[in-house]
């Protein structure tokens, strides 16, 4: 009789995982709880997101949302809390609920879970019942993660995770993508969407101008209005910002020309469309402007925007409103017809000199990072090798290879990541400028002359020496490096670096 008064008992528990939030206990079902999790070092904001939406992380290759609860429920938090992350799935959904801390596994009779009746809406109706414990001395809220799903900016996680099944039966190509900070964000935008990528010349502001459009350039003689990136997309402004990073990246939307003014270009990233991570999107403004995240690092995400849904027709149509005969089809008429002859991407580096490569001689821009390990027997000139998406890369410090004086300041450096006979190699350069298309028919080739000391510093590896209008019209002189002269003189017949 006793035994089976036991079973009985027992069958009649339900278990909770409860958690702290300041001074107030919450618990859920366990059924309902994947696991919990430390927060990540790596939280990527999403902009334009409700305030409880902290960011979102990458979960053994799952991006989960994470909801704030102590924005959510109105609750303060605990100073200094460490955090943890409890990781639910409800109807197909995953989502990170953070806490200050975990507190402990509850058995509760069933009786001493406490419905409530009351039918609440919104954000009310995530606490669902209470426990009741040591006689009602101690009462614990219960968190319905289903409820969550029906909060208004949480609702659209489900159509979100369908997509999701839908895109894994597609097939891919290889692409790239150029990522750049703006305010304390990164983010990236498809090369091929991207016309120019500038230093900011003079912006000429108007009275016309409206809010987020800084003023506008002029391009080769077509006007070009400037807008706010940082601004558009509400991002908190950096702490420190160098004007001199500063860049502006020019785009075409249907007819019109857009610069969008950033804090820095950071790099080219090679990837399939298949190693993007789907967003569980927020019912939130310009869901469509995010195509997804693309981890390029153990700690370092970019999210990836559609550039045709950055900004909307209405946004477009405001801040043309009045003077859109300056941003007319007749004006950009002038770029299309130049971009009807033989035009190429030239990317611009300094290494000592102000170099110059074709840009589709360079895989990748990648960022120096700090898990370098350098192999006994190799040269001075090659500083380690890193691992980058399961690829092991050679780094060449080229101001070593080339005799030239080794400031130690990394701050700004930057890799070319390039493809040789056996496998990728990096080149440390000092910092990367620009990214200039030109008009090949207008080039001029300068006599060598003119750049002697460059020729001999690198050791005759200068392929050109040419002068052709940048995008403002400037005269600009490139020294175009032979990458494939190079690279032939790094390898040794065996491929390795020499």
């Amino acid at each position: 009789m006793g035994t089976t008064n036991k079973a009985s008992v027992a069958g009649n528990l339900k278990m909770f995982a409860s958690f702290k939030l300041g001074d107030a206990e919450l618990a859920m079902s366990v059924g309902l709880l994947q696991e919990v999790v430390n927060v990540p070092e790596a939280i990527s904001p999403v902009p334009l997101a409700p305030d409880f939406l902290k960011g979102i992380f990458n979960l053994r290759g799952t991006v989960i949302p994470i909801v704030d609860m102590s924005v959510l429920l109105n609750l303060p938090s605990a100073e200094n809390a460490v955090g943890k992350i409890a990781v639910v799935i409800t109807e197909g959904v995953r989502i990170g609920l953070l806490f200050d801390s975990t507190s402990e596994i509850l058995n509760v009779p069933a009786a001493d879970v406490c419905a409530f009746n009351d039918a609440q809406e919104g954000v009310k109706a995530v606490i669902r019942s209470a426990l009741k414990l040591n006689n009602g001395a101690r009462l614990v809220e219960v968190i319905d993660p289903v409820a969550l799903l029906k909060i208004e900016n949480i609702a659209s996680l489900l159509s979100t995770s369908a997509q999701k099944d839908e895109s894994s039966q597609k097939k891919y190509t290889r692409r790239q993508c150029i990522s750049f900070h703006s305010g304390n964000r990164e983010f990236g935008l498809n090369i091929a969407a991207i016309r120019e990528i500038i230093r900011v010349p003079e912006i000429k502001r108007s009275a016309a101008q409206v809010e987020n459009c800084l003023g506008v350039v002029s391009l080769r003689g077509v006007v070009i209005p400037v807008l706010d990136f940082r601004k558009l997309l509400q991002v908190p402004e950096s702490e420190q910002v160098d004007a001199d990073s500063r860049r502006i990246i020019i785009m075409k939307l249907k007819d019109l020309y857009v610069g969008y003014m950033v804090d820095a270009v950071d790099s080219i990233n090679t990837y399939f469309e298949e190693n993007l991570l789907p967003i569980p999107m927020f019912d939130q403004k310009k869901m469509s402007m995010m195509r997804g995240v693309l981890p390029v690092a153990e700690n370092r995400n970019v999210l990836l925007l559609a550039e045709d849904h950055i900004l909307t027709d209405e946004e477009i149509s405001e801040f043309t409103r009045g003077h859109s005969v300056l941003y007319s089809k007749e004006n950009a008429k002038a770029l299309e017809k130049e971009a009807a002859g033989e035009r190429n991407s030239y990317i611009s580096f300094k290494l000592e000199y102000m170099l110059s490569t074709r840009l589709n001689s360079v895989d990748e821009i990648a960022n120096l990072t700090e898990d370098m390990v350098k192999p006994p027997g190799y040269p001075d000139y090659v500083v380690g090798v890193q691992h980058m998406r399961g690829e092991v890369v050679t780094l060449v410090d080229l101001r070593m290879y080339y005799g030239m004086k080794v400031t130690g300041d990394y701050t700004n450096s930057r890799i070319l990541i390039v493809k040789g006979a056996q496998g990728k190699i990096g080149l440390l350069v000092d910092s990367v400028e620009s990214i200039d298309t030109v008009d090949e028919s207008k080039k001029i080739k300068i006599p060598s002359l003119f750049a002697k000391d460059a020729l001999t510093a690198l050791r005759g590896d200068i392929q050109d020496v040419i002068e052709m209008p940048d995008p403002t019209g400037k005269k600009k002189i490139f020294m175009v490096l032979d990458m494939s002269e190079v690279l032939r003189k790094l390898l040794n017949p065996n491929g390795s670096a020499a």
